[in-house]
């Protein structure tokens, strides 16, 4: 492998893994609410709270090789 900024055959490649992490968290259902009124009348409102202040959470890893010129320090 060559440097295609500087033409040197000095390189090391590297595996770097990326980890983003992205979470969602849960507000009034108005489903359950709707459900909990047609069977509880008002109080049934209250369905609508369970539930609710739950995250959830999404991972995603990737990963790429870089290399890296020992002469000038380019990386590609």
């Amino acid at each position: 492998m060559i440097c295609p900024k500087c033409g040197s055959s000095s390189i090391t490649s590297q595996i770097v893994t990326e980890t983003a992490t992205k979470e969602k968290t849960k507000g009034f259902g108005w489903i359950k609410a709707c459900l909990g009124f047609l069977l509880f009348n008002i109080p049934g409102i209250l369905c609508g709270l369970c539930g609710m202040g739950k995250s959830r959470s999404k991972t995603t890893t990737t990963s790429r090789v870089i290399h890296l010129c020992q002469n000038c320090g380019y990386h590609w």
